[in-house]
């Protein structure tokens, strides 16, 4: 039996998806869709899942908020902190999402929007930029956090229909509804590779491998998030845990970029021209092809589903 995934990916910036001709959008699709990795002996079947383009900058959003199993609120060069009408607006709208506990991943303008709009604070960073790829060490308590979601042993199983129909209806997220059609794709996912299986054992790690472009950082902390870790430049990601499923996170974020691949980043780094070019040059030398992004992937991908 097949079932739906439905994932919401919330467009941040629309000048980045010209950088990669359009292909900046379908980076977060193929990431939330394991790049066709399906679940061996999965106890849900197959699970196909949908992505909806939602532009923030032109507000759009779903008719029925609720109805989504997830959002991805993908990167900007925009600052959390800017008082730009659609900033303000989406705030509000993941205020709203924050108090449904509908699931929430957040990449690095994602990440920073997030935190916030809930309670934290984001700065433009007084050391700089972080740039390159870097590894990020965990802490032990969400390495922990990361293996349960990723072997399944959360308590709130994917169960579109159950979940769906339990989310009671909302005036604000109506009134908040945006009047754009968006595009949407789909993908099932049935395709078996075996040496992406092989890079996406379901292990415990204490650090991840990943991509870096950004200057704001979080300076304050919600107390109700706890991060995953941090580098000397910023803390690089949060986990919000549920109120109501204690021991289960609907919110989880990353301040570097599991989605990009080597040639956007890469990309990015090399039209920084306001950036120093010694520090462009040093940055660049520390790309490497490969990162953990099928591992995040994964992880991603079972925090929806679990």
């Amino acid at each position: 039996m097949v079932k739906q995934m439905k994932i919401a990916i919330i467009v941040t910036d629309e000048v980045l998806e010209c950088k990669n001709k359009g292909e900046f959008y379908s980076l977060y699709d193929n990431f939330i869709k394991r790049y066709g990795l399906i679940d061996e002996h999965n106890e849900f079947g197959n699970i196909e899942v949908v992505t909806t383009r939602y532009s923030a900058v032109r507000k759009e959003w779903p008719t029925d908020p609720l109805s989504y199993d997830g959002y991805i609120i993908t990167g900007s060069a925009s600052s959390a902190y800017d008082d730009n009408e659609w900033i303000v607006l989406l705030k509000e709208r993941i205020i709203e999402l924050d108090r449904h506990e509908m699931k929430i991943c957040g990449i690095c303008f994602g990440h920073q929007i997030l935190v916030e709009s809930l309670g934290g604070k984001i700065e433009k960073n007084t050391k700089g930029w972080e740039l390159g790829q870097h590894t990020i060490p965990l802490n032990k308590e969400v390495a922990l956090i990361f293996d349960n979601i990723l072997n399944n042993k959360n308590k709130n199983k994917f169960n579109n229909d159950s979940a769906n129909s339990s989310r009671s209806s909302s005036p604000v997220l109506l009134k908040l509804d945006g009047a754009s059609t968006p595009t949407t794709t789909s993908q099932e996912i049935t395709t078996t590779t075996t040496t992406t299986t092989t890079t996406t054992t379901n292990v415990l790690k204490d650090t991840v491998s990943i991509y870096q472009i950004h200057q704001d950082h979080v300076s304050i902390l919600p107390k109700d998030m706890i991060s995953i870790g941090s580098t000397e430049m910023s803390i690089q990601g949060v986990l919000k845990e549920s109120k109501s499923k204690p021991g289960n996170y609907h919110i989880i974020s990353f301040q570097g970029h599991p989605e990009f691949d080597y040639d956007f980043i890469h990309l990015l780094i090399s039209e920084l021209h306001h950036v120093d070019q010694d520090i462009r040059i040093n940055s660049i030398k520390t790309l490497q092809q490969t990162t953990c992004q099928p591992w995040l992937s994964n992880l991603v991908y079972n925090f929806f589903k679990n």
